[in-house]
């Protein structure tokens, strides 16, 4: 009786990691992921430096982004990089405030942005 219930546990073990292999790697399902640790890059800091200012956070120099897509999508974003941008160039003397923009990898079909932990930077122009 025993031999027999640990030979049908061992069964049913196996059959539950093939179906999860299946569904893993055939049918691709949707999920939503948090990518945490995006740095907030400056773009068109060499304008302002022509007029010679300089820029600085004043908030988190990183963010949190929340994208949903098929899995395989998903790891391939997380593997090629997620940008989050602002653009400084047409920015003045003083604080500062311009949305984040996020850029997915262009290799990545079908992920989509979520959420974003931060949507606007805050910054100082000297």
């Amino acid at each position: 009786m025993l031999r027999n219930r640990k030979l049908l546990m061992l069964i049913s073990l196996l059959v539950a990691i093939g179906l999860w292999m299946y569904v893993m790697g055939n049918v691709d399902p949707t999920i939503t992921e948090r990518i945490s640790g995006v740095k907030v890059e400056m773009e068109g800091q060499d304008i302002l430096e022509a007029q010679e200012l300089t820029v600085s956070l004043d908030g988190p120099k990183v963010i949190a982004v929340t994208v949903e897509g098929k899995r395989s999508q998903v790891n391939k974003t997380k593997k090629a990089g997620i940008r989050a941008l602002v653009d400084v160039s047409s920015c003045e003397y003083g604080k500062n405030e311009k949305d984040i923009l996020v850029r997915l990898p262009d290799s990545v079909a079908g992920v989509t942005i979520e959420e974003l932990s931060e949507d606007t930077a805050t910054f100082t122009v000297k």
